[in-house]
């Protein structure tokens, strides 16, 4: 039957059809608890796993060390996985870049669109027998402000303004000239092709003039709650923000501290600190106020994206076990 590559529990239940039909190997759906994935892995001599978004931080990296084996991420943000100790222990790290974006992208837009025209207010009033109505507002004409210029954040772009009338700008911390070498061509001409203004390394300028904020940023040390209290503060008091890249980049205390003083219209977030949800501060629970729209890290489950997602999974692995890792997608 081939090797074995063990599968998170949740992670294969997404795309099992695509790790049922992989030729040559069997994937096995495993539970996500590290203790028991790594006593599978050294009992099975297991190479390749593939993982959601459970932290890992310790018994896992040994495990597979013993074979130089490989942690595929079904997706793609990999901050719960630790660089350090995969490296320590002479184990690769991949993920599935690019299969996600689409289905990211429309979740970022459809939370904006809650947020425009009060969705999860009334429909809440609605179940409770009500019938009142709430003026909301047009996405058409805003400025949409993208924190983090990556595929995901462009997409956002586009759909904004191709779709609905937005006003596009950009903010991120590469420089112009480290863009364009990067991809070959004039920012001018990636500008155009997404609908963007404007580009700028000024974040705070994002920040001052944008009526919905879009935050695409990966987890770094730079980036940690890099959207905080003083961020926060330099937007307009009906602006909105929407979280669909990391929980760690948002200071979840100062957004609730903002919200609940009236300083900021709304927020939607996919993601959060504490996964499942726990407030980073008991007092300060961003489900007991009523602006803010919550969905349980989501954006990249649809049908299509982990259709995608688990075929990448299926290529890194068969890549890795045949020896070829320059077609892994490995991580740094």
């Amino acid at each position: 039957m081939g090797d074995v590559v063990l599968v998170t529990e949740g992670e294969y239940r997404k795309a099992e059809a695509v790790f049922r039909g992989a030729p040559g190997l069997r994937f096995a759906p495993v539970p996500a608890a590290e203790e028991a994935l790594a006593q599978q892995v050294r009992e099975g001599g297991v190479r390749v796993v593939v993982v959601g978004v459970s932290p890992y931080v310790g018994p896992l990296y040994e495990a597979l060390g013993e074979t130089g084996g490989l942690i595929v991420r079904f997706g793609v943000g990999h901050d719960n996985i630790s660089k350090p100790l995969a490296r320590r222990h002479g184990v690769s790290v991949a993920n599935t870049p690019g299969v996600l974006d689409a289905s990211v992208a429309e979740h970022a837009m459809w939370l904006m669109g809650c947020l425009a025209r009060r969705i999860s207010r009334l429909e809440a009033g609605f179940r409770a027998g009500g019938f009142a109505g709430e003026a909301g507002f047009e996405l058409c004409g805003r400025t949409l402000g993208i924190l983090g210029f990556g595929n995901i954040g462009r997409r956002v772009a586009a759909m904004a303004h191709f779709g609905f009338g937005m006003r596009v700008v950009a903010g991120d911390s590469r420089t112009v000239e480290e863009i364009q070498a990067r991809e070959g061509r004039p920012v001018e001409g990636i500008l155009a092709e997404c609908g963007a203004e404007e580009y700028t390394t000024d974040t705070e300028a994002v920040f001052r003039e944008v009526d919905v904020l879009s935050v695409h940023l990966p987890v770094t040390a730079e980036t940690t709650r890099f959207v905080n209290g003083e961020r926060l503060a330099w937007m307009g008091r009906a602006a909105v923000i929407v979280n669909t890249a990391r929980g760690a980049v948002l200071d979840e205390a100062a957004l609730y501290d903002a919200l609940a003083a009236g300083a900021l219209g709304g927020a939607a977030l996919d993601v959060f600190e504490n996964e499942p949800y726990q407030p980073v501060h008991p007092a300060k629970d961003l489900r007991r106020l009523p602006n803010v729209v919550l969905t349980p890290h989501v954006g990249s489950n649809t049908i299509e994206a982990n259709w995608r997602m688990g075929q990448s999974c299926v290529e890194n692995a068969v890549h890795f076990l045949a020896g070829r890792i320059a077609r892994v997608s490995l991580v740094e």
